[in-house]
């Protein structure tokens, strides 16, 4: 046994409850809340009862019952179901999905089973706000231990049960914001696309459509500016325009776009500063001009501007040295790392090529 299981052990055996009584029935150790003292009616009419007054204790007891007592009963399998209610409610969250996972598996007809969907939908929901779950998954323990990984889990579940289901868009929405707080950007992508893909009308669309333009956003920053996320961004905002042409998230998304220009432009900004701090006033005016061009509503652009009010007399009355830079400079596309680097940079062509990724 491990050093795991003998505290979860140590811990059951602190927590286990020292005033509870005991029986034996049909040679098995029950506790005595546990045994069944009526009929499987009249338990059943009490777990009913319980459920309709919403007193949940009541609700876990007479489930209990019913599962220990009377596993040929046709009440048995539909007993999980609400032990799983009971336990939602009481807020353990990974014991209700564990009941609801066995109550799924019986192959034959269950009377709740869109419930049990939607319940386990909500437990998804609740895992991936940051609830946690029970250590070992044993009930007496704390619940500790982080449980975004089930939530993924489980929206798989509600997406593969009920695939052409609202709680399938749903689903696919919750899984892929959770993907996205893992920084697997492609994946939550993907999974983005699938719901627009599949609920192309669904009010979670438009969302899907803004939350790929944040992804592509948080690629252009965190990783080195490429060309190609401007341009998916650029697609994405084009189809969420033709999608819903009228939705007032479009201005959200055009915002976001706006924001990934902000980023391109002052990457080239940083170029063209490097060579006028270097004397190459040529190679920087080139730089100006495409920022200008390319990205004439930002911030860099009007610093740009500027910029060329002031070097563009200084560069015409110096065409030697234009020509000098132009000899200095090789293909443009490679960013400088500091002003002591002598990497040739050529000018751009007409249509501006972007740095490669470092």
């Amino acid at each position: 046994m491990n050093l795991l299981k003998k505290l979860s052990l140590a811990l059951v055996l602190l927590s286990a409850p020292l005033t509870a009584a005991y029986t034996i029935k049909d040679g098995k150790v029950m506790n005595t809340e546990e045994v069944a003292t009526m009929s499987v009616q009249e338990h059943w009419g009490l777990l009913l009862e319980a459920v309709q007054t919403e007193n949940w204790e009541v609700v876990i007891q007479q489930s209990t019952i019913m599962i220990q007592n009377f596993p040929d009963s046709p009440f048995y399998q539909e007993s999980f179901y609400f032990f799983a209610m009971g336990s939602f409610h009481r807020g353990d969250y990974d014991v209700a999905n564990q009941y609801l996972s066995t109550y799924l598996k019986k192959q034959t007809a269950l009377q709740h089973f869109r419930e049990a969907i939607e319940l386990k939908f909500q437990i998804a929901e609740k895992f991936c706000n940051g609830y946690k779950k029970h250590i070992g998954g044993i009930q007496l323990l704390p619940k500790w231990m982080p449980a975004k990984d089930e939530a993924i889990e489980i929206y798989d579940e509600v997406i593969n049960a009920l695939p052409n289901d609202d709680l399938a868009a749903k689903a696919l929405f919750g899984k892929g914001k959770l993907v996205l707080d893992q920084d697997e950007y492609n994946s939550s992508i993907e999974i983005f696309q699938t719901l627009i893909r599949r609920f192309p009308k669904h009010p979670l669309a438009p969302e899907a459509y803004v939350a790929i333009a944040r992804v592509y956003l948080i690629e252009s920053k965190e990783r080195y500016p490429d060309a190609d996320f401007l341009d998916l961004a650029t697609i994405n905002l084009k189809k969420f325009r033709q999608d819903f042409p009228s939705d007032d998230r479009l201005a959200v998304a055009e915002d976001i776009l706006s924001d990934m220009q902000e980023v391109y432009a002052k990457s080239f900004y940083e170029i063209a500063q490097f060579y006028e701090r270097t004397k190459k006033p040529h190679a920087s005016i080139l730089y100006y001009s495409k920022i200008v061009k390319t990205f004439p509503n930002t911030k860099a652009a009007e610093n740009s501007k500027k910029r060329l009010h002031a070097l563009r007399p200084a560069a015409s009355a110096n065409s030697n040295m234009a020509q000098e830079t132009k000899k200095e400079t090789g293909e443009i596309g490679q960013a400088p790392h500091h002003e002591a680097n002598t990497t040739p940079v050529a000018e751009p062509e007409e249509n501006i090529l972007f740095p490669p990724r470092a």
